[in-house]
């Protein structure tokens, strides 16, 4: 397949930049015929690259992000021929505890110090956190760095240890339920009840393409949110659309959102 042709339906620049990654690998594979891996992809990456890969029937894909319902996978694509699993996926994994105190800190508070210390978001899989602890999964290359560096969360000091996948254990993640009554199901309009910012300060947000709904920017404020959606802001996490309740007595929207914590 042509690589200008399928790089034709890619226009965003999420896209552009994914599909050619992707071919990239395809391209390594076919010369080789060795099989090839992907960074983490979040699911609107995943989506882009089943579209390119739907273009090879001669490759298979595994996508594994250390346990089932991984939001953020590596994508092993290999030749149809040959037999690969998720054990083939180079994962690590590292957990540390943290103190009764910490435990206001956000997935966001943990993804920023990680990112503090120079990674690229690309070699971070999933953050999981509960009480008294948090599990990240990694690119195995960034393992030894972060065993050595990674030694604080905001206020608080941690010792990361390495664990093995099978040791991880994801729930459903801390979240805050807001039940609110919006004009209209517009991305601005909810999304300002979801984060409690103005109107004001999201549209430029949303132009500027810091605000992306199921993974992908969208710069249009008047975009419409359906059940289901996540929504996320640069900086402040993100929302799920958990529920649409009907209409209030006022003619109002009424939901329930799920504000990641």
């Amino acid at each position: 397949m042509d690589r200008d042709k399928i790089l034709q339906h890619f226009i965003q620049e999420t896209e552009k930049h994914t599909s050619c990654t992707m071919l990239d690998k395809i391209e390594q594979l076919l010369a080789t015929n060795k099989p090839q891996i992907t960074d983490f992809f979040d699911p609107y990456q995943q989506r882009i690259a089943d579209r390119v890969l739907h273009y090879y029937k001669e490759i298979k894909q595994i996508a594994w992000g250390g346990y089932d319902a991984a939001e953020r996978v590596r994508i092993l694509i290999f030749p149809t021929a040959r037999q690969f699993s998720i054990h083939n996926v180079p994962l690590a994994c590292v957990e540390a505890g943290l103190p009764v105190q910490a435990e206001r800190l956000t997935h966001r508070d943990f993804l920023g110090s990680l990112l503090a210390l120079g990674l690229r978001r690309e070699k971070i899989g999933d953050i999981l956190t509960a009480e008294g602890r948090v599990q990240v999964v990694l690119h195995p290359e960034v393992l030894n760095f972060i065993l050595s560096n990674w030694q604080a969360v905001g206020k608080y000091s941690i010792k990361p240890r390495a664990i093995t996948p099978t040791e991880l254990t994801p729930g459903t993640g801390r979240f805050r339920s807001i039940k609110t009554t919006v004009a209209s199901l517009r991305l601005d309009a909810v999304a300002s009840s979801g984060f409690g910012l103005s109107r004001s300060k999201l549209v430029p947000a949303i132009r500027a393409g810091q605000v992306k709904l199921n993974w992908q920017s969208v710069k249009n404020a008047s975009t419409a949110v359906k059940e289901g959606d996540i929504i996320s802001v640069a900086g402040r996490g993100r929302v799920e659309v958990e529920q649409i309740l009907g209409e209030s007595k006022k003619g109002r929207v009424r939901l329930l959102l799920k504000k990641y914590l």
